[in-house]
């Protein structure tokens, strides 16, 4: 269904009559049970079968149509309901009348629907159908979860990504013991510029990993494109939210050995708070990002952490003392 819905133009179609020819399986199933008890050979009348073949294709056709594409209305919904209603009773009525009886004597018919089953035929079909339903629902599980994964993981540092921060920040509420921490590393277009962006991909892989570490079940970190990493806290304090922004900052400026050559970067962190007042996970990320951009304002390797308002910034007394800031940053006091 994922791949059909996904397809545009004339090849659409062709792979909607495709699917809808797997229809065929149910209705010569359909017919075999029909005459399951029959013991003589049945025939069938030419005419009537095709149109209980044609009854089921057109009907799977039609309802990929409704089911798939355009507004998914209760009208929608309700008219592939009927017709699919319509089409099952078709296919139903048109096979019963397309097989022609062996005998006219009722008296084999109820013999031949009274005689004892083959039961290790009838499991054996049972357990094969079994079988084949756990099979491609499996199969349907994995490929969902591996389509999820790509979609929702950067393929670079297997971190989760924008799409899956976006899908995070949709369906969840902030609360008050949320903290936000946005970091961006400083000069990482110089080290693509200079290195090449082999080194600066290399980079981003080894940034990503030592980042991991920060990770636990309360906390998740998205890599939002870029050199931009996002660190969501549920249950964190401000003290805790400042000793960890601490802690990355610290990891990040380890030198890192690539390719032979030794790299040096730093980082600067924003960080935002649930207690700040009208606080959702935009305004968050935006604030978070604001205050990261006065940490680097401020000489970088260092973090700010957001209030209430765009001029009062905390700054970390461990990465610097607020000389030469400007004048909206120096008027906040010390963290």
């Amino acid at each position: 269904m994922f791949h059909l819905s996904h397809v545009l133009g004339r090849i659409r179609n062709r792979w909607f009559a495709a699917a809808s020819f797997v229809t065929g399986s149910v209705w010569s199933a359909h017919l075999a049970v029909l005459v399951f008890h029959w013991d003589d050979n049945v025939r069938y009348d030419t005419t009537l079968t095709l149109i209980s073949l044609l009854a089921g294709i057109m009907t799977t056709f039609l309802i990929f149509h409704l089911a798939l594409f355009g507004n998914k209305s209760r009208l929608r919904l309700a008219g592939g309901g009927l017709l699919t209603m319509i089409g099952m009773a078709t296919m139903y009525i048109t096979g019963s009348e397309a097989a022609i009886a062996p005998h006219d004597d009722r008296a084999y018919f109820v013999h031949s629907v009274l005689r004892p089953v083959d039961l290790f035929l009838l499991f054996g079909v049972l357990a094969a159908m079994c079988l084949v339903f756990i099979v491609a629902w499996r199969a349907m599980r994995l490929q969902r979860l591996a389509l999820e994964k790509l979609a929702y993981t950067d393929p670079l540092t297997g971190l989760l990504n924008r799409n899956a921060w976006d899908r995070y920040a949709e369906k969840n509420t902030v609360n008050r013991n949320a903290a936000f921490l946005f970091l961006d590393l400083d000069e990482f277009k110089s080290v693509n510029d200079t290195l090449g962006h082999d080194i600066g991909d290399l980079l981003i892989l080894e940034v990503g990993q030592r980042l991991k570490a920060f990770q636990n079940k309360h906390r998740q970190i998205y890599r939002l494109g870029g050199d931009e990493f996002l660190l969501v806290a549920l249950q964190c304090s401000e003290a805790s939210a400042q000793k960890t922004a601490s802690d990355i900052l610290e990891t990040i400026k380890a030198p890192y050995h690539l390719a032979g050559k030794v790299v040096h970067v730093s980082g600067s962190i924003g960080i935002c708070l649930g207690s700040v007042p009208g606080s959702n996970c935009t305004t968050m990320l935006k604030n978070a990002d604001a205050a990261m951009y006065r940490a680097k304002l401020s000489g970088r390797n260092r973090f700010f952490t957001y209030r209430d308002g765009i001029s009062t910034f905390f700054f970390s007394p461990l990465r610097g003392t607020g000389k030469g800031l400007p004048k909206s940053i120096a008027k906040g006091r010390g963290a």
